[in-house]
């Protein structure tokens, strides 16, 4: 959905397009297509509207990341299309503060993309799952991303800083595009490749604790979504995390796979899921 007004609509689809779709009336939840983008070859995977509402990003089994701007009344002219996966590219993810770009690949690997004197370059290449990497999670607050993979792990990632002496006082910290692997759950944890992950803030809200980072939710190819809590380990110095299975749900959607999660952005602790029956499920975390 488009985050500035919430009235509009992307989808991607298997005949290579994606869709605008714009609401027709605030009294009903209808819907009609405004615009068809059109450029990749075949299956586009998955669209991603940035943050800003400006930008919008999809990817597709042609192995390219395309980046529209939007130019108004239904508009979107392309900006630049990247073409350094190897493979089908599964998934497109906007950072949730800065003009970041993340992508997951049948290749293995996750590349950030940031822009560069007006066009799109690669300024990161995350590798460690050793299979598809099928879709990733940022954290609320943008310093983490989480990965989940067809060699059934889940890596978490911390966004790399970069010290600088910017002022009389003395040094400050910047975001690097660079990432470091800070947490692994183990492939014992789903049984068959994980499809989906999604990250919600603390269900405590402004009672947790400052080492708190709130739940990761997975779903797998082994029918089950798994609820995983992470932590900043006590230690002031520790970079690494605590991320540790809380919650488990066999067969959420009977013997079907679970193809997406997705944690309300509003409403911590409400999570909705859907799967192979073609069903969308609603569930809540109770700890």
């Amino acid at each position: 959905m488009e985050p500035t007004r919430g009235r509009a609509i992307a989808t991607a689809s298997f005949d290579g397009t994606t869709a605008i779709w714009e609401k027709t009336d605030e009294s009903a939840d209808s819907y009609e297509c405004v615009a068809t983008l059109e450029g990749h070859e075949n299956e586009a995977k998955c669209v991603a509207w940035a943050p800003s509402g400006q930008l919008l990003a999809t990817c597709g089994r042609d192995k390219s990341v395309w980046i529209w701007e939007s130019t108004g009344e239904g508009d979107f002219d392309c900006i630049s299309v990247l073409m350094e996966h190897a493979q089908d590219v599964k998934m497109v993810l906007w950072h949730p503060k800065q003009e970041l770009l993340a992508s997951f690949s049948y290749d293995d690997t996750i590349r950030i993309w940031k822009e560069d004197d007006d066009d799109w370059v690669s300024a990161s290449t995350i590798s460690g799952h050793t299979s598809t990497v099928w879709a990733g999670a940022f954290s609320p607050e943008g310093k983490y991303l989480a990965s989940v993979s067809d060699d059934r792990t889940v890596r978490v990632w911390m966004q790399n800083a970069v010290q600088e002496n910017g002022s009389e006082e003395g040094f400050y910290y910047r975001p690097d595009t660079s990432y470091k692997c800070v947490a692994v759950v183990p492939d014992s944890v789903h049984s068959r490749a994980i499809y989906s992950v999604s990250w919600c803030a603390s269900v405590a809200g402004e009672q947790s604790a400052d080492t708190d980072l709130g739940f990761l939710a997975t779903g797998s190819g082994d029918n089950s979504v798994r609820i995983l809590s992470v932590s900043r380990k006590e230690s002031a110095t520790a970079a690494d995390l605590d991320v540790a299975l809380v919650c488990t749900q066999e067969n959420a959607h009977g013997l079907s796979d679970i193809n997406c999660v997705q944690w309300n952005p509003k409403y911590p602790g409400w999570l909705a899921t859907s799967g192979d029956d073609g069903v969308i499920r609603i569930w809540h975390l109770e700890l």
